[in-house]
């Protein structure tokens, strides 16, 4: 499985295109990378670098590689990059052979109230749900609180958003946010019923998807949370609920023709399980995929017909946002402990024996 010289594209530089980044080049790829100096893949040994400074920047690049090479495979690896290609340079999936690929099914996915669109013809239970810019007085009026107020979809690549996913208690501070942020921010934000605070009941579906048929796939417990959304340990699930997870996830990718990695996200509150979101792109634990199928890279891109699967229950781990955590609750150090000395089924985030700048880079941020 040598001498691949083919050039493959990676944009955005996060602990997802690390991934991609080694995996690839451990394939003899030649992989560019495409990012911020601040994120993480940038400091890897791996993949010809090219930094950019601006939005403005990174078309500019973008369209040169594209002169200088013809339909170049390309990986997007950020949600936030790839909200910024869709919203601002469409033309990046007619100049590039783009994963996520479908353009269309990429559009419905990485949209919160149109993913809950697939998912009332599915018939998945989702929280009800409104976008600030089209809910009027009496509504807020009637709203069930707590509600929570999220982004319906990434609108900012360098700009950092002022406003923060936000609990609000009643329909006084519902008014008071809604005055608070812009109107761009009110088209692009929406308010949902509180489904609970326990994030032990938040499950994740992580799959490799083609043309909507999925062809790998991994259900996860999110068991530590270093902050909402973000988790510091995740483990394998196959519980009482991974089977219909998996159904329920099945069912919204298959109204779709869409091409990639993606992970749907899911919360179980009463016995019910509601969809959250879908990210349609590489998740921030998909180390935990190529555990579970070791060849998952050589699959993807086409050398294996078959990726087989690990029958031992994987574990994935980000050691220094687990650590933090510990610190704030040590009567989890022994999970923790358990976790890393558990060699044969724990994978982790961002160490590599062989690429060890990127942990110490983490590390000093």
């Amino acid at each position: 499985m040598n001498g691949f010289s083919e050039k493959i594209l990676v944009v955005g530089a996060g602990p997802q295109a690390l991934f991609l980044v080694r995996e690839l080049s451990r394939l003899n790829y030649q992989v560019i990378l495409i990012g911020r100096k601040s994120e993480i893949a940038m400091h890897s040994k791996y993949a010809e670098k090219i930094t950019i400074e601006s939005e403005e920047h990174l078309v500019l690049e973008l369209n040169s590689l594209a002169s200088a090479n013809a339909k170049l495979k390309a990986y997007v690896a950020s949600g936030f990059y790839l909200a910024f290609l869709m919203n601002h340079f469409p033309k990046f999936f007619q100049l590039f052979h783009a994963c996520p690929g479908h353009k269309a099914s990429v559009s419905q996915l990485m949209c919160k109230t149109k993913t809950y669109e697939l998912a009332q013809k599915a018939g998945v239970l989702y929280p009800q749900s409104f976008l600030l810019n089209d809910i009027d007085r009496k509504q807020i009026e009637e709203l069930k609180y707590p509600q929570i107020v999220k982004w319906n979809q990434d609108i900012y690549l360098f700009a950092k958003p002022s406003f923060k996913t936000s609990l609000v208690r009643n329909s006084t501070e519902m008014i008071q946010l809604i005055q608070n942020v812009n109107t761009q921010e009110k088209k692009s934000l929406i308010t949902q019923e509180f489904l609970g605070a326990d994030l032990s009941n938040n499950f994740s579906y992580g799959a490799y998807v083609n043309q909507g048929k999925v062809k790998l796939d991994i259900c996860v417990n999110e068991v530590r949370h270093f902050r909402s959304g973000v988790s510091s340990v995740v483990e394998e699930y196959a519980g009482t609920y991974a089977e219909a997870i998996t159904k329920q996830a099945a069912l919204i990718i298959t109204e779709t023709q869409f091409t990639g990695f993606l992970d749907v996200e899911f919360k179980i509150k009463d016995g019910n399980l509601y969809l959250l979101e879908i990210n349609p792109r590489p998740f921030g634990f998909i180390k935990i995929m190529k555990k579970k199928y070791p060849d998952l890279i050589p699959y993807v891109m086409g050398h294996k017909m078959v990726a087989h699967k690990n029958p031992q229950k994987v574990k994935w781990i980000n050691v220094l946002r687990d650590m933090v955590l510990i610190i704030k609750n040590p009567g989890e150090v022994f999970h923790m402990l358990k976790v890393l000395f558990d060699f044969n089924k724990r994978t982790f985030d961002v160490w590599d024996i062989n690429d060890p700048l990127p942990f110490f880079y983490q590390m000093k941020r």
